[in-house]
């Protein structure tokens, strides 16, 4: 095979073969119809998740540690439950998407996730309530890698980021309206309990919006009935020429062994672990911390709002943060400071009105790496199979970081939680040195191949294929 077919195949400097002005204007189409249609879908999807992830914070000032007997560590049981349930479930997620239509793996995901909300208002003992979140974290494991992956086939490379800042800061958005929206259901009348009130709700919300998944979204790009021949056409040639056409590659299990053995995946999962830590304790935990402060739980609820805007906000930015700073690694590094500053500010001030302003800080910057991360990663991985399974390495590892916030923040240490906040710093700090690690690893592998090209003489296209981001062509974002 001559040198031009391996240059077809590997993603060359542009993120995209030469294309004309109408071609450029075909692909202005095919992307506003994808953001308007599937993206907007993901978005509010991922709303939907994190207004019941909260649900749990919510109910527990709601009376329902009271209403239960919850003792000691029952309530970080419970909210340590999701993120084990998340671990065991998300490795074999995106393998699984690759054989079940997206459409409904996606849809499907929101739906059974809305039963098992609905269903733990009827809960009866903190055994009960540990199960029903850890069923609801195993429900909800393939929904967040499944869009990460799901927004890779659609998307040519150089675009990824920016959606994935959108998809991310949809999070921040459900965050936003459940404070108010549990507040104003805390102090309606009726024959359920608060708490249960908000369970039901939540989950009946995210049920009917699961409902329009099937109609709204499709399974690929060349599949798509709101997408013209010529659309489909350019976003195929697109695709090829980064080797990411997903409805044609069935499961590569040498990619699957690459992921695993690729020491920079684990770094990138290592980012994601330490980043997710911190960036939690707001979804976790703010309800509680701004309520051992001396306001009513109603109070507290609404106040919520605030912080989550400040996480909107700072999640919404990544995709022009990083383009202003030339790169995720940058603009992971940065938010990190903000972090590490936060947090000092939380541990050094037994001040409440200091505490709530430390709050306010690592809720803007905290999930900015965790969002950053998975979009930089994505941005750095070639083949079909591959970045499906570093997406669930690096949601699944990684979403073991709050699995540790989970038992450091103690009512016992209210109002100050200096074990929490102390543990996410060092995690923060982590973080951040694994950021500039993996910048100058990926620095140093651009510079080996900028002198060294390598050799594709006597390959074929399915080795060629299988090198994915290994091509000497390739050339890693920082």
């Amino acid at each position: 095979m001559d040198e031009q077919r391996h240059e077809t195949i590997a993603l060359l400097g542009p993120a995209h073969p030469l294309l004309s002005d109408k071609e450029h204007e075909c692909l202005s189409s095919y992307v506003r119809k994808c953001d308007r249609r599937l993206m907007f879908y993901l978005c509010m999807g991922y709303a939907t998740d994190s207004l019941n992830k909260m649900a749990l914070s919510n109910a527990k000032i709601a009376g329902l540690t009271s209403d239960l007997n919850l003792r000691g560590t029952d309530i970080n049981w419970a909210l340590g439950a999701y993120y084990v349930g998340c671990f065991v479930f998300q490795l074999p997620s995106n393998l699984i998407l690759k054989k079940v239509r997206p459409t409904y793996w996606l849809s499907g995901s929101i739906f059974c996730w809305s039963l098992v909300t609905i269903l733990t208002a009827f809960v009866t003992s903190a055994r009960q309530l540990i199960w029903c979140r850890f069923v609801f974290g195993a429900v909800q494991a393939g929904y967040l890698t499944g869009s990460i992956y799901y927004i890779s086939f659609w998307y040519p490379r150089h675009m990824v980021r920016r959606r994935m800042g959108f998809f991310f800061a949809s999070a921040g958005l459900g965050g936003i309206c459940v404070g108010p929206l549990c507040s104003v259901l805390t102090s309606m009348d009726s024959k359920w309990l608060p708490w249960q009130r908000i369970f039901v709700v939540i989950g009946a919300i995210s049920l009917l919006w699961s409902l329009l998944g099937p109609f709204v979204l499709a399974d690929y790009p060349d599949t798509a009935s709101f997408l013209s021949s010529d659309e489909q056409q350019l976003i195929l040639k697109i695709m090829e020429h980064q080797n990411t056409v997903a409805s044609t590659q069935q499961v590569r299990f040498v990619q699957v062994k690459m992921a695993l053995l690729d020491f920079k995946v684990w770094l990138w999962t290592a980012i994601d672990f330490c980043a997710n830590a911190a960036t939690q304790v707001n979804g976790m935990f703010g309800p509680s911390i701004i309520e051992s402060h001396g306001y009513s739980p109603q109070t507290a609820q609404a106040l919520t709002a605030l912080t989550n805007f400040m996480a909107f906000s700072g999640m919404a930015s990544i995709a022009y943060t990083a383009r202003i700073l030339r790169g995720s690694s940058t603009a992971i590094a940065l938010s990190n400071i903000l972090t590490i500053c936060g947090f000092l500010l939380a541990l050094c001030s037994s001040n409440p009105s200091v505490h709530i302003l430390a709050l306010f800080v690592f809720s803007f910057a905290s999930p900015q790496p965790a969002a950053h991360g998975p979009a930089w990663q994505m941005c750095n991985l070639q083949g079909n199979t591959k970045p499906a399974m570093a997406a669930a390495m690096a949601s699944a590892f990684g979403g073991l970081g709050p699995l540790a916030t989970a038992f450091v923040y103690r009512d016992e240490d209210r109002p100050q939680y200096t074990r929490g906040h102390l543990v996410c710093l060092l995690m923060t700090v982590a973080c951040f040195v694994v950021t500039l690690v993996l910048r100058r690893v990926l620095a140093k592998e651009n510079r080996r191949r900028d002198l060294n090209c390598g050799d594709l003489e006597g390959m074929s296209d399915e080795q060629v294929q299988d090198l994915v981001d290994n091509h000497p062509h390739f050339r890693y974002r920082l």
